[in-house]
């Protein structure tokens, strides 16, 4: 019986242990460290997309893993913050559709002390393509969706 008892504890042991999984939780943020320029900008009311100068696709935004951020366009040099964060709420995505989910949003803010030169730009919503980041914000009458690429 003793025997048959060690055996059974040991195969129970065994079971416990193989079921038994770790797991690494890892971050789902889209791998936005690096240089990036402004490629696009466009807004909508419904009637279609309509392109606009925002005054920033002359430099380039560096984004840092720790969160700080650069933006250089040859005259203003201007330090700051990027960060990404999970929220739910209502948004409209790259296309102009509408939703109120689990999604992203995206914000940059960077200034200059000697230029008094700044960009806050802040992000409903920010989709990740690879080469490409597409952001977009809604201010009550229009969709602006900026693209950024790869520098």
């Amino acid at each position: 019986m003793k025997t048959s008892l060690h055996y059974l504890m040991l195969i129970t042991l065994l079971f416990l242990t193989q079921s038994c999984v770790k797991t690494v939780v890892g971050t789902t943020q889209p791998p936005v460290a690096g240089s990036w320029v402004l490629s696009e900008s466009s807004r909508s009311s419904g009637n279609g997309w309509y392109y606009f100068n925002t005054g920033l696709e002359n430099g380039v935004f560096r984004f840092y893993n720790n969160g700080a951020a650069e933006y250089d366009d040859g005259y203003n040099f201007m330090r700051g913050s990027w960060r990404i964060r999970t929220i739910r709420s209502g948004y409209y995505d790259q296309y102009g559709n509408y939703y109120n989910d689990l999604h992203d949003s995206f914000e940059i803010h960077v200034y200059d002390p000697v230029t008094a030169g700044s960009a806050d730009l802040l992000f409903d919503d920010i989709t990740y393509t690879g080469s490409h980041l597409i952001a977009t914000n809604y201010n009550g009458y229009t969709i602006a969706r900026y693209t950024f690429r790869r520098y």
